[in-house]
């Protein structure tokens, strides 16, 4: 298997399991933008250090590639994790994963309407089996459906920001290191979120000790990895299969909330749950 799909395999998973922390970073109290702000200055905290003890000249970047990173950190990245930390209020674990990978219907109507990207058939079915899936597990059919209205609008415009970010870095990133994109990009995000509202709490050490350990887990598998990981499987492969791919976030969602959170799970949303790994075998090759 190309390391494109194993990154976006590995990605996906990763992003799955996001969800969980959040849930429980939330019994602390906090609210999404500061967990967000907490998670953010510990991230690139890390990849700084990672980018200067491993290669320092992957700091170096030009302007044109700094705009790029600025643009899709703080109209990407932040827009997008802020929606789906609030969805996260709203609905459960698995249902915000299902909102999420609804971007891969986004990113193939760009792809195809704008790009005149070639489809084939092998694409379009392993699309309509991941969107026959997302169907399934939101109880749609044969399902109940009494979701929140306003984590649902949340849910969905995480997808539509995620989906630019996957788009945006394919056309104006894919010649920078990966890491770079997503230390530059958090950056830019960070200091957005600083501007929007000062993180006093973590000026005056109002952070528990569980607080930073839930958040610094967050930032290390549930953006500093998954993220880096999409970044290199999007040069690879590009952007709609690995929206296709990512659609595994889904599964993983639906166990781990099962397993930890005791969160339900339908015999639809575990149909919904195969044709996504489905989609996701008839996309690999």
């Amino acid at each position: 298997m190309k390391k494109g799909y194993i990154y976006s395999i590995l990605s996906a998973i990763l992003f799955g399991s996001a969800g969980l922390v959040i849930k429980f970073a939330y019994v602390g109290g906090i609210d999404s933008i500061s967990l967000l702000t907490l998670q953010y200055i510990i991230a690139v905290v890390i990849m700084f250090i990672v980018l200067y003890i491993m290669d320092k000249k992957a700091l170096k970047v030009n302007r044109n590639v700094l705009l790029h990173c600025a643009i899709l950190g703080i109209v990407g990245n932040t827009f997008m994790t802020i929606f789906y930390y609030l969805a996260f209020k709203y609905l459960p674990v698995a249902m915000v994963a299902i909102l999420l990978y609804t971007y891969p219907i986004m990113v193939f109507l760009y792809s195809f309407i704008f790009e005149k990207e070639k489809v084939d058939l092998k694409k379009f079915i392993a699309l309509l089996m991941a969107f026959s899936g997302c169907v399934l597990a939101l109880g749609l059919i044969g399902g109940k459906t009494s979701y929140s209205k306003v984590g649902i609008i949340y849910g969905v415009l995480s997808a539509l920001f995620y989906a630019f970010m996957n788009i945006y870095s394919e056309k104006k990133l894919a010649k920078v290191d990966s890491l770079t994109i997503n230390f530059y990009s958090t950056l830019f995000s960070l200091i957005s979120l600083i501007i929007y509202r000062v993180p006093v709490f973590v000026l005056k050490g109002e952070v528990s000790i569980s607080l930073i350990g839930y958040t610094t887990i967050l930032a290390v598998l549930c953006e500093i990895l998954p993220l880096t990981l999409l970044y290199a499987a999007i040069k690879r492969i590009g952007s709609l299969k690995v929206s296709i791919i990512g659609n595994l976030e889904i599964p993983t969602a639906m166990i781990l909330s099962y397993i930890f959170l005791h969160e339900t799970i339908t015999f639809s949303q575990l149909i919904g749950a195969v044709f996504v790994f489905y989609a996701v075998y008839k996309i690999r090759s």
